[in-house]
């Protein structure tokens, strides 16, 4: 297992870059998951299993990652520091994002949770762990008289063993971490449904979708289903506006109509709801799971928020994989399964009673 040593430098919350020996790139994402684009012009996006040598990877242009990834808000430019033209692609770019969710899993399918079982121990306890070997031997080879200096004293000596310890941290939280998935694992194994969320916390689902909604909650609504609330707020993603250019170049800021502006959001919502779906079946074997949506929005009288049941549906995975998710208008896959809503064009999404299962 190799690894490079670089400097990272935090650049926004999701958002950093990193300088090795082989150049720079910029990285975003959470626990678990990683886009990373290179000087190249090419990104890699990597997803594991946090303290398990399970991984998957995959490289694509990076221009595709600029336009379709990330966390919405981290991709804004100030306004008038970019062209009419760029700020009308931004936001068209945007708008294809929230739109087109359903389309994206945050896992790749069949996680075996067999194999997380069988992974050997990242290195014996007692010796160096591999961040610390790398570690180590960067330094060796960049550093001028390392060893006299690690033994010397002064800066240089407290610098490079500040180095050395966050590494060895580093270590210590690979180790426990692959203890921790190995006796999550036997747990899923033997059908321990506590262990499912378990394993949906520890593998940070929440963070992975954190970027569109407020809150997400799991639990069981029997012996067999699990149970996902999730709370967002659509105005959070949605603007009211939308940019265009005059035939002059300039730009201009027209409001949506209500049509138009309630069609994005039935498509936001329901994507959000097909790409968790798709997400834990591809993590944990479940056969269906119950999903209610609220809405937190400002009460006319008072402008406090209140949460509101928007949606309510029952997905099960065989019907799911049978879904041809490209060129489907997400909204319209719901009718696949048991649901309640009440959503009215002009008006968007009204209160629901939850469905009764």
């Amino acid at each position: 297992m190799g690894f490079n040593f670089r400097k990272s430098i935090k650049l926004a919350k999701l958002f950093k870059l990193n300088v090795s020996k082989s150049g720079a790139s910029v990285s975003f994402g959470g626990k678990g998951f990683r886009q990373s684009i290179g000087t190249s012009g090419n990104a890699r996006t990597t997803f594991s299993l946090p303290g398990t040598g399970l991984s998957y990877s995959k490289t694509i242009n990076a221009m595709k990652i600029l336009k379709m990834g990330g966390n919405r808000t981290a991709f804004q430019n100030p306004a008038g520091s970019i062209s009419p033209e760029i700020e009308v692609e931004n936001q068209l770019a945007d708008i294809a994002l929230i739109t087109t969710l359903h389309l994206d899993e945050d896992y790749p399918k069949g996680v075996d949770w067999n194999e997380v079982i069988k992974e050997k121990e990242p290195f014996k306890k007692g010796e160096d762990g591999p961040f610390s070997k790398e570690t180590k031997e960067v330094l060796a080879a960049n550093k001028p008289g390392f060893f006299k200096k690690l033994f010397g004293g002064g800066t240089e000596l407290k610098e490079l063993e500040k180095e050395v310890e966050l590494a060895k941290k580093k270590d210590e939280e690979l180790y426990a971490s692959w203890k921790n998935n190995k006796v999550l694992a036997e747990k899923i194994l033997n059908e321990d449904k506590n262990a499912y969320i378990e394993a949906l916390e520890e593998l940070k689902l929440s963070e992975e979708i954190g970027s569109y909604i407020r809150k997400i909650d799991f639990s069981y609504a029997d012996s067999d289903s699990l149970n996902v609330d999730i709370v967002l707020s659509i105005d959070d993603f949605i603007p009211e506006e939308y940019k265009t250019l005059t035939p002059t170049g300039k730009l201009s800021v027209k409001s949506y109509t209500k049509t138009d502006y309630y069609e994005i959001a039935s498509r936001f919502v329901s994507g959000i709801v097909l790409r968790t779906a798709r997400n834990l079946f591809n993590l944990l074997p479940l056969e269906d799971v119950f999903i209610n949506v609220h809405e937190m929005e400002k009460s006319k009288y008072g402008g406090q928020e209140i949460e509101e049941l928007i949606l309510s549906i029952l997905i099960d995975r065989k019907t799911l994989d049978q879904v041809k998710m490209e060129n489907s208008n997400p909204f319209d896959v719901l009718n696949n399964f048991r649901h309640e809503v009440n959503f009215v064009k002009t008006k968007g999404f009204n209160k629901i009673n939850e469905l009764e299962i």
